[in-house]
């Protein structure tokens, strides 16, 4: 037998009779064959199947490689999937089988050697299987090993030996997710561990704070399934203190029960009950702050100097509700205090708002509202000088780990690739292999953006082409480009763009372009454009139709065609007649409604507010429903229409409405559109709205950057702004949850006073929102601080209800620090 058969068993996928070959060879046959393996497969590895035939390899280096530093990479590298079928179609039986038989005095080096390699964000039952089989009693406790050995039914082929492993196995990042998926496992674990080691164990992990909450869900779990006694508690009442500062909500509330029971047992030291009050009045979660509060007011009675003081930490939190509810309890306990206890709370009053501070018989210190610093334009980064530097920039903006791309690297790197194709294609085309050869899914892409960036890059890299027939060096490349759907007239225009610059670098190069901005806005200053034409009209070129049309998009709106009188060339011409030619589209705000099919029901209807562009965008809610992430490079567009903020507004608002019921970051998307330029009407508004109720923080935190930004350039229309948020907000197409902290963090780091015309013009349409008063709250704060005087329609009425409820508590507060009576 030659190795042509083993050869042709792998290619053929073949994995049994593959493993019974293996097992019928002598050691003479294993030691000459291996030696083939090797050879055939860095073969293997150069050619275009790479990726085909990792089950037999696997099988294959099983069978032959003679010892476990060989082996064990080459079976990390080729990896055998699990089927739940048996017989010869299961490939980890094989390869376990073929192991057996060679009866290895390495194996459980190769044991070791593979838990060492094997990922712990990753599922190999593979690998998993060869440790488990090999490890003998002595298990490896690698963090890949253990997280595959609990998330692939590790309980099911445990031995006592493991049971070393769980104090680590509960430590191992990963472990609480599996815990909180198979309620197998947890059961099991209660079942085999000594309890004293779960539980240590346990809230060691809930101590550390943070973590991912399906993390934190895991040993919350398992907590449960303890069912901890007080005796327990009462030994571990410290741990539980612990978990109150910095943990998730769900874990401090664990805390706070099991506190709770410990002291309503009477075997809480009230000291540790002081410290574990202090840690929750500094969260910002009301429900845990006011149950807190309750319990502490307990002890008024008998601690009222400890109590008043702890309670007093309070006034320096964020919520003017929870204020109030301290200062209502200290005023109930204050006058059975001591007198040097009274006169400090009446000093740490003056961090309260002054209507509070005065029940404590304090004064408050007025705070001056913050000034926003003017804002200043961004100069347009230095181009990229060398080879190497481009390189650089392409594997960090497209590599694995990469996600939205800046607009200014965007254009930095095409701006290189079209001045480096013109000096020197064939070094350019070896600085671009590195990025080529590591991502060879480049070539496969669609009309976007992104993909069309990517193209251009690659085409770089080919030889000259001749056009078919004769053309005009005006030639638009990009004239008969099928738009891809979904992305709109913005994205479609870039992505046309990027096309004329790869199809012009294989078949009309240009020595450099003339869009490239000056400013991190987009703009182009008029006085660079007109030397950009004036170099080409000297050395005898034409710039690309599109290049040269998006330049002029970003011209200063009030830029003087005069300025390109003086060149003679048809570039300069069409400059001069596009300048004139230059409108703006009508820009609305419309209701509209979305249709799609959903499986096995009837179609999906979603109805909600947009903004339509005449000419250009007349249906929005069709736009940017089902696409890739990053494929539309919609932080690019803000630059690409730099003064027409409003209508790139408008083409960005289907996806912030999107936004607010999915994750994913796209990046400072809103304070490039801010930092743009031309009118910021209606549609920057409703931008500004959608992208205050966007799932993720990060989003909201660049929508308040944005409206800062507004602010700062006088740009920000407080009554558009809160007309659109109310507006939205009654409809229920915003969480007032999300919408108010960033409301808040607006107001306080300068933009006050839009903030307070936004809330003022809002509040109409919110009274009977079950969460109002968290935006009263914040127009109460605002009102002490600017003293605008005035009052809000509907106001009067909401503080003339009966009750006590915190909107009329804070509606009365917003009525007295108006000027009126409450």
């Amino acid at each position: 037998m030659s190795f042509d058969r083993i050869r042709a068993l792998i290619e053929s996928s073949r994995t049994y009779a593959l493993g019974e070959m293996l097992k019928s060879l002598t050691p003479e046959e294993r030691k000459e064959y291996a030696k083939d393996l090797v050879a055939y497969e860095k073969e293997h590895r150069a050619g275009d199947q790479r990726w085909s035939d990792n089950e037999t390899l696997a099988v294959a280096g099983a069978g032959l490689l003679p010892n476990a530093s060989k082996l064990a990479p080459w079976l990390v590298r080729y990896r055998i999937w699990f089927h739940h079928s048996r017989g010869q179609n299961d490939g980890i039986g094989v390869l376990i089988d073929v192991l057996r038989h060679r009866d290895l005095a390495w194996a459980p080096d190769l044991a070791a050697r593979i838990a060492a390699r094997m990922p712990a964000r990753g599922r190999r039952h593979d690998l998993l299987a060869v440790v488990v089989e090999f490890c003998g009693d002595t298990p490896p406790d690698s963090d890949g090993f253990l997280v595959n050995l609990m998330a692939l039914g590790g309980h099911t082929v445990w031995r006592p030996a493991f049971d070393v492993l769980i104090p680590k196995m509960l430590a191992v990042a990963g472990a609480g997710v599996i815990i909180a998926d198979t309620r197998q496992f947890r059961l099991f674990l209660r079942d085999r561990a000594e309890r004293q080691v779960l539980l240590d164990g346990c809230l060691a992990r809930l101590q550390q704070g943070g973590g991912a909450a399906r993390e934190m869900d895991g040993f919350l779990a398992l907590h449960e399934v303890l069912q901890v006694t007080l005796d327990e508690i009462a030994t571990h009442a410290r741990d539980y203190v612990a978990m109150l500062p910095d943990s998730r909500s769900t874990v401090a509330g664990l805390a706070q029960d099991q506190l709770k029971r410990l002291d309503e047992a009477e075997r809480l030291d009230f000291g540790l009950l002081c410290d574990a009050s202090r840690w929750v009045f500094g969260r910002t979660e009301k429900k845990l702050v006011r149950a807190q509060l309750a319990w502490l007011g307990k002890h008024a009675k008998a601690n009222p100097d400890d109590v008043v003081l702890v309670v007093a930490e309070l006034f320096a939190h964020e919520s003017d509700d929870l204020r109030g509810q301290a200062v209502k309890l200290i005023v109930k306990h204050l006058g059975n205090a001591a007198d040097t206890t009274q006169a400090e709370i009446r000093a740490l009053a003056e961090q309260l708002p002054g209507d509070l501070a005065a029940k404590l018989g304090g004064t408050t210190s007025q705070e001056q509202a913050l000034e926003l610093a003017a804002f200043e334009p961004r100069p347009f980064p230095s181009p990229i000088a060398t080879l190497d530097e481009l390189t650089g920039e392409l594997l960090s903006a497209f590599g694995r780990n990469s996600s939205y791309v800046e607009p200014s690297t965007a254009e930095r790197i095409i701006e290189a690739v079209v001045r480096f194709a013109w000096q020197d294609r064939e070094a350019l085309a070896q600085a671009i292999r590195p990025f080529s050869e590591n991502s060879p899914w480049f070539d496969d892409f669609q009309h976007t953006p992104r993909s069309e960036l990517i193209g251009a890059v690659l085409d770089a890299r080919d030889k000259l082409r001749p056009l078919k027939h004769e053309v005009s060096t005006e030639l638009d490349f990009a004239r008969n480009r099928k738009p891809e759907p979904g992305i709109g007239a913005v994205g479609d225009e870039l992505a046309k763009r990027l096309h004329e610059i790869a199809k012009g670098l294989v078949h009309l190069p240009k020595p450099a372009l003339v869009s490239t901005p000056t400013e991190m806005s987009g703009l182009i200053d008029p006085a660079t454009l007109a030397g950009r034409l004036a170099r080409a009209e000297a050395e005898g070129w034409e710039p690309w139709q599109r290049d040269l049309r998006q330049a002029v998009q970003r011209l200063p709106r009030d830029t003087d065609a005069a300025l390109f009188a003086s060149l003679t060339s048809k570039a300069a011409a069409k400059v001069r007649d596009w300048l004139a030619s230059r409108a703006d589209p009508e820009i609305a705000i419309v209701e509209r409604t979305y249709r799609y099919p959903w499986r096995y029901s009837q179609d999906v209807t979603d109805t909600g507010l947009y903004a339509t562009v005449t000419p250009g965008l007349e249906e929005p809610e069709q736009l940017l429903r089902q696409y890739d992430e990053w494929g539309p490079m919609i932080e690019w567009w803000p630059s690409v229409l730099p003064t027409q903020r409003e209508a790139v507004a408008a083409h960005l608002v289907p996806h912030l409405r999107a936004r607010t019921a999915s994750k994913g970051g796209d990046g400072p998307i809103l304070p490039m559109l801010a930092e743009a330029h031309g009118p910021a009407g209606p549609a920057v508004h409703l931008a500004l709205s959608y992208g205050l109720g966007a799932e993720l923080i990060v989003n909201r935190a660049h929508a308040v950057d944005a409206i800062l930004i507004l602010a700062a350039r006088d740009q920000l229309d407080g009554r558009t702004f809160g007309g659109l948020l109310g507006q939205l907000l009654e409809r229920g197409d915003l969480a007032l949850n999300r919408v108010a902290p960033g409301l808040r963090d607006a107001a306080r780091s300068g933009a006050a006073r839009q903030i307070w015309a936004a809330l003022t013009t809002a509040l109409p349409r919110l009274w009977t929102h079950n969460r109002v008063a968290d935006v009263i709250e914040l127009a109460v704060e605002l009102a002490q601080q600017l003293q605008p005087g005035g009052t809000v329609d509907g106001l009067a009425e909401v503080a003339a209800r009966k009750g006590s409820s915190k909107t009329v508590v804070q509606a009365k507060r917003l009525m007295s620090a108006l000027g009126g009576k409450s």
